[in-house]
């Protein structure tokens, strides 16, 4: 049976509902488009969220919201409703990405020179510090190393009794995928289902791929979105773009975090890279971020087909999957050059896809394409 949308508190609950939910649906409008039914399902629970929030706020009282777990497909709207909720929410909040977590979580632990418990929980103190509540956008557990940092923040949370609330391209019990290490979190997916609604956002469009006829050109990133996949990457392709190889005396070696990783070009805003170098060794979402920090456009070249689906590339892919999700929330420039084909629409012909194969195709689907010589020179004839 689904519980009661309202709280019952009397008017003045229904009326701080109320208004939340015709907030976040005037905020639909006003970009062209109307919640479809799963939509206005979640729009309705943070409402009534809200409301318990604003009450408990009010009150004082002891009783702790339940939080609320958003999840479904890539593009389905639920960051963007989290993050109309969190707009209009009165209450003190702090809003924090996957990624940015772990970054915050790594930087912490690296002044004060240890890794152990203490100077983790100190990290996630900090992070929960005078907040009634913690939005956390793209939960996602990969690493059972990640697992248990998450393990730990939300055990923290609930001790405070401080609520969240969260998007996920994964149901909880398909957090954690790997089936080595699935069983150690089921504790935590337990957990999750215990102390979140689970409330899942399921509609038939990806609007990262088919935005709303009213959405503006600003809604997306606009220098990810400035950024393409170029297949095979020839000289006159590359010319075109304003990109030129670089020669061997141009490479380096960087050290964003502690891991020394060999790039073919630094300048001061364009970093050029090869997927192995990136992707293929031990490198981590803090690496990304760090790099993300000094470097505005990127070029990853010798991009291997996505269709090979070679179960050994899993934990390269992931690691690729992790960088675009940095440079796209980052909003940095991406070129990616390989020989082809870069489809990650296209279903694998290996037994093992790409890992997070949904959002890496969403994630680029913004990117334009160059995918040959001739097909560029139409497009600039075109345009001119």
């Amino acid at each position: 049976m689904t519980p009661p949308l309202l709280p019952q508190r009397g008017p003045g609950a229904r009326d701080s509902v109320l208004a939340l939910l015709e907030g976040i649906t005037h905020d639909a409008g006003r970009l062209g488009f109307q919640l479809e039914p799963s939509q206005h399902e979640a729009a309705q629970r943070l409402a009534a969220f809200g409301a318990a929030v604003t009450a408990r706020r009010r009150a004082r009282q002891q009783r702790t919201p339940r939080s609320i777990y958003l999840h479904g497909p890539v593009g389905r709207g639920k960051t963007w409703l989290m993050d109309s909720f969190h707009d209009r929410l009165r209450a003190r909040k702090r809003r924090i990405h996957f990624h940015d977590f772990f970054r915050k979580l790594h930087t912490g632990t690296h002044r004060s020179g240890s890794a152990d418990g203490t100077a983790i929980q100190h990290s996630v103190d900090v992070l929960l510090a005078d907040i009634d509540v913690l939005f956390f956008d793209e939960f996602h557990v990969h690493d059972v190393g990640d697992g248990m940092f998450i393990a730990r923040l939300l055990r923290t949370a609930a001790q405070r009794r401080i609520p969240l609330v969260v998007t996920s391209n994964y149901a909880p019990d398909d957090l954690l995928p790997n089936p080595l290490w699935h069983d150690h979190f089921v504790p935590t997916i337990e957990a999750i289902k215990e102390m979140m609604e689970i409330v899942e956002i399921n509609g038939p469009a990806d609007f990262r791929r088919f935005p709303s006829a009213g959405s503006k050109p600003g809604d997306a990133p606009k220098a990810f979105s400035s950024g393409r996949i170029i297949t095979p990457g020839t000289p006159k392709q590359l010319g075109r773009l304003g990109l030129f190889r670089p020669s061997l005396s141009q490479s380096r070696v960087l050290t964003p975090t502690t891991q020394p990783i060999v790039v073919k070009n630094a300048d001061p805003d364009l970093l050029w890279v090869g997927f192995p170098e990136l992707c293929a060794g031990l490198t981590s979402t803090a690496d990304f971020l760090t790099l993300a920090h000094s470097f505005k456009t990127w070029v990853i070249d010798d991009v291997p087909s996505p269709a090979g689906g070679d179960p050994a590339s899993a934990p390269a892919w992931q690691r690729f999957s992790n960088a675009v999700d940095v440079l796209h929330d980052q909003d940095i420039t991406l070129f990616l050059i390989g020989a082809g084909p870069l489809d990650w629409d296209a279903e694998p012909s290996g037994s093992v896809p790409p890992v997070d194969l949904a959002r890496i195709a969403s994630r680029l689907s913004l990117l334009g394409r160059s995918d040959n010589d001739d097909a560029l020179a139409i497009e600039e004839a075109a345009g001119s």
